[in-house]
């Protein structure tokens, strides 16, 4: 879909903002692999020379888009873990599993728009978008350089949290963690979705807050993380 807008030629930022978008909305419906620079500039309206030189190279567009929505999460991240390890001891893991996990949910739900319009994506486009990212770091150098020192972070709090549990444990758990916040991300639909024999009873996805669902990946991911570890099955 190329977008038109009336009133004469945009400016240089709008541009630039378009750009971010289409490919994001891309990248969302195909992955990393789908983000063609034609493609873009065709559903943005732009040239290729627009790209050149607002990002350099498809690379550095990529980078572009991820820090666009991952860095201010991660910030949030780290001054959430900052406090929950100032505070009590025995909240901690609670506190290190909401750092984690609530930028992301409250993220979603607050600072993206309901629907499609110029300027901006759809919630479901940016959900898309950031479970494709986080199903990949480590993949792209660029990801490591962003990611790797949130993941450090996390990892040492939750040592402190459980001074017992071997670190291939403990990383096991943590990605766990990851692919459950990617799973949620898709929303209160799939979360409260009835099985058929369960069909008589509906769900009420809309009733389904931002801090209920941290709430119920909080206690359900601290469980897993104190569960013990039967080193025989």
């Amino acid at each position: 879909m190329v977008r038109h807008f009336p009133g004469g030629p945009r400016s240089s930022e709008l541009t630039k903002q378009l750009i971010l978008d289409v490919a994001e909305r891309l990248c969302a419906e195909g992955g990393v692999e789908a983000l063609s620079v034609r493609t873009v500039c065709e559903q943005a309206g732009a040239n290729v020379a627009a790209i050149n030189y607002h990002f350099g190279n498809k690379q550095k567009l990529l980078e572009e888009m991820f820090r666009r929505r991952v860095t201010p999460i991660n910030e949030e991240r780290l001054r959430l873990l900052d406090a929950a390890i100032a505070g009590p001891r025995d909240q901690l893991l609670e506190g290190v599993i909401r750092s984690f996990i609530s930028p992301v949910i409250r993220g979603i739900a607050s600072s993206v728009p309901a629907h499609d319009e110029p300027g901006g994506n759809s919630s479901r486009v940016v959900t898309q978008f950031l479970g494709r990212v986080y199903s990949m770091p480590g993949e792209e150098e660029f990801l490591k350089a962003h990611y790797e020192p949130v993941r450090s972070r996390f990892a040492v709090a939750l040592q402190m949290c459980l001074p017992g549990l071997a670190l291939d444990d403990l990383l096991w758990r943590y990605n766990m963690m990851v692919g459950a916040l990617i799973y949620a991300m898709n929303g209160p639909q799939r979360m409260t979705r009835r099985p058929m024999v369960f069909s008589n009873s509906p769900s009420d996805p809309d009733q389904i807050t931002p801090e209920i669902c941290i709430s119920q990946m909080t206690a359900f991911l601290a469980a897993g993380f104190q569960a013990p570890w039967q080193t025989k099955p």
